[in-house]
């Protein structure tokens, strides 16, 4: 009430005009008059005037000028994402040449690699072709006794042979060992390494005692073979060989027994295994079985040719073969006596 005295002391107060009902239709004079409608203020029990309301109305900020972005700094991004973009295709393409060319590679070592591997086995099977043909050819022609120049068994143990390691596989005499022999003698027992001793002036008819058969019960295998006359490169190739010149089955002396280990048989592979007090049976041509006993065993040189000495007090046997296996650049050295119900 004191606002609205207020405003009238100021002339604030605007006069409510009278309105003039309207007028009704003819159809509408029977109806009811409308009762005037009822309003409220949800806010106080005073009257809000239009002034008042416009100041309590919020106003709306003043609108500022837009801001756009500055797309330097977009360029830049874009411009660095499409470098690194470029980077990782260029590792993945240099990625995916680099494994192409290596199995471009891989597959022309391989294709290189088997040439090579093919080109050495034509050459192994030829000289194998060449060496059995020139085997053949010795077998099949006599062999003229050759001058006998120099005794082998006065510079270098019987059994000799390069390892199969050495040459890739292929069996022949180890020609290096004439390295160590007097330079003087090397021309003959290169000769005389492949020479058959069969035909030499100085090789005896067999007779009853000859030796013919050696038993090694001992090894594993055991051993069970022949024993041919000779010690040379042709008479090893056949089994066991009984050195020219030395003592026969159960006559004193040493009698000297020789086999490859790791070529043509193996048949003394396992010797380096007989101890003392082991015992083999050697038969002679009379089908006499004689025992011998080991003694001691010993790995010597090539050219320690004492190993073969003969005191001719006592009946003795010496068997020789290559050492180490596959290596075959020393002599595994057996000693053994004839026991004595058989002397």
């Amino acid at each position: 009430q004191e606002r609205l005295r207020r405003y009238d002391g100021q002339g604030r107060r605007l006069p409510v005009p009278e309105v003039e009902a309207p007028r009704q239709h003819e159809a509408a004079e029977n109806l009811p008059p409308l009762e005037p409608p009822v309003t409220y203020d949800i806010t106080d029990d005073v009257p809000r005037f239009e002034d008042e309301v416009e100041e309590e109305r919020p106003r709306k900020p003043t609108p500022r000028p837009q801001e756009y972005a500055q797309p330097a700094p977009i360029a830049r991004r874009s411009r660095k994402r499409a470098v690194w973009d470029r980077f990782l295709l260029a590792v993945e393409i240099v990625g995916v040449l680099a494994f192409a060319g290596l199995i471009g590679y891989g597959a022309y070592y391989l294709t290189r690699e088997n040439d090579k591997i093919d080109k050495k086995m034509d050459a192994l099977r030829n000289e194998s072709a060449a060496m059995q043909q020139e085997y053949q050819a010795m077998r099949a022609t006599p062999t003229p006794a050759p001058e006998l120049r120099v005794r082998l068994s006065d510079y270098l143990l019987p059994g000799n042979h390069a390892s199969p390691e050495d040459t890739g596989g292929i069996w022949e005499p180890n020609y290096d060992e004439l390295n160590d022999l007097p330079a003087s003698v090397q021309q003959a027992a290169q000769f005389q390494f492949t020479s058959p001793q069969a035909a030499l002036t100085t090789t005896a008819p067999a007779s009853a005692n000859t030796p013919v058969r050696i038993e090694i019960p001992n090894l594993d295998p055991p051993v069970d073979t022949s024993i041919y006359g000779g010690d040379d490169w042709l008479t090893l190739i056949k089994g066991v060989g009984h050195m020219t010149g030395t003592a026969n089955a159960g006559e004193r002396g040493n009698m000297v027994l020789t086999a490859h280990n790791d070529i043509y048989g193996e048949i003394f592979k396992n010797i380096q295994y007989l101890e003392p007090g082991d015992v083999f049976y050697v038969t002679s041509n009379n089908g006499q079985r004689y025992t011998y006993e080991v003694t001691y065993k010993q790995d010597v040189e090539p050219t320690e040719v004492w190993v073969l000495a003969d005191d001719g007090n006592k009946a003795t046997a010496t068997l020789i073969t290559c050492h180490p296996y596959r290596v075959d650049n020393r002599r595994m050295v057996v000693f053994a006596e004839l026991r004595a119900e058989n002397a």
